[in-house]
């Protein structure tokens, strides 16, 4: 995850720091009452030399890392097994006015978080695998916000459309949480886009076709309509995974991108041929068509040698399934995926 190595960058500078700010002291210690004083912060007293210290166990590590003046501008808590640690976010965090990357990992934090707005100088903010719920919190003003990790969570209601004028987002991963609605027209981070196992509805924004990301993952919602225009050939994406929806499209001419690497369309209603775009995409070690609407004949040669998860659609034959006749047996019903309940 990039938050763990820029957070190893800055350990390299703790050595110039003369001693942590006393404003930021008094936050932390406050940290640490709102958390019940656990025993792994037993060395967090007045005193304690905060910006050149962290714990480091294989089960629990805590970092904290300061600019060369003292204010702390990197927080992290990682805990790798359980945890009898269980409380609500530690609302001081956001008094950390100086704070540039939050990394919250596997602690079973609960309830909302409301304050994080006021944490108007972070870059990166990760908050993975814990109990927290409610809305998705807003950035109004986060101009050097690069990457939002909420993914393994609670969170629940819509995508904020306020996600979508963050100038320099990169990284965007929402996966596995009970958000509902429609993905905002606009929410476009450049390197990854991850929504998956939500409740998402309706179609993916049109907007999409201009945008070069490099990791899209959608699967397990309840999408539905148009996804052809995410193909073409000078497009960047490596990694597609459209699964588990209600998709509905003709594949036939679809033009597989340059360089993608993995393709997961399976699970929708996608209708038409394999597009023989398949044969020549050099990169492509990855393809799952299976459980969709799609009929005639497999391209052969090439690199087609790869491939073989086309079972359970409408009326696809050749390698490998069993071979085309002249006179083809009758289509079978459309396919209609299951539904698929968030988690």
């Amino acid at each position: 995850m990039a938050i763990i190595f820029l957070l190893l960058i800055l350990s390299s500078c703790t050595s110039l720091v003369l001693s942590t700010d006393q404003n930021d002291v008094l936050v932390l210690l406050k940290i640490k009452e709102q958390l019940g004083n656990p025993d792994f912060l037993s060395a967090w007293v007045d005193g304690f030399d905060f910006c050149n210290n962290h714990t480091n166990d294989p089960v629990i590590h805590v970092y904290v890392s300061c600019t060369s003046t003292g204010r702390v501008n990197a927080f992290s808590i990682s805990i790798y097994l359980w945890s009898p640690l269980s409380a609500p976010f530690p609302q001081a965090i956001c008094d950390l006015t100086e704070l540039e990357y939050l990394s919250l990992y596997n602690v079973p934090f609960f309830g909302p978080i409301t304050c994080v707005d006021r944490l108007i100088n972070l870059r990166e903010i990760s908050l993975s695998r814990t109990f927290l719920g409610g809305p998705i919190p807003e950035f109004p003003n986060h101009n050097n916000l690069t990457s939002i990790y909420f993914d393994m969570n609670s969170f629940s209601g819509s995508i904020p459309p306020s996600l979508s004028k963050l100038p320099n987002l990169k990284i965007l991963n929402l996966r596995w949480n009970f958000l509902t609605g429609s993905i905002p027209p606009g929410l476009v981070p450049s390197v990854l886009l991850d929504l998956s196992e939500n409740g998402l509805t309706g179609k993916i924004p049109r907007c999409y076709e201009w945008v070069n990301f490099s990791t899209l993952i959608l699967r397990k919602n309840q999408l539905s309509g148009d996804a052809s225009f995410l193909f073409g050939l000078h497009k960047t994406v490596t990694y597609m995974d459209l699964s588990y929806n209600q998709l509905a499209f003709d594949l036939s001419d679809v033009i597989i991108p340059e360089h993608l690497f993995s393709l997961d369309l399976s699970f929708n209603q996608i209708y038409g041929k394999v597009p023989k775009s398949i044969a020549s995409a050099s990169e492509l070690q990855s393809l799952d068509l299976k459980f969709n609407s799609l009929c005639g004949e497999i391209p052969q040669g090439g690199f087609m040698s790869r491939f073989n998860s086309y079972d359970h659609n409408r009326c696809l034959c050749g390698t490998p399934l069993p071979p085309c006749y002249n006179s083809a047996p009758a289509p079978s019903p459309l396919f209609s995926p299951p539904f698929y309940s968030t988690p």
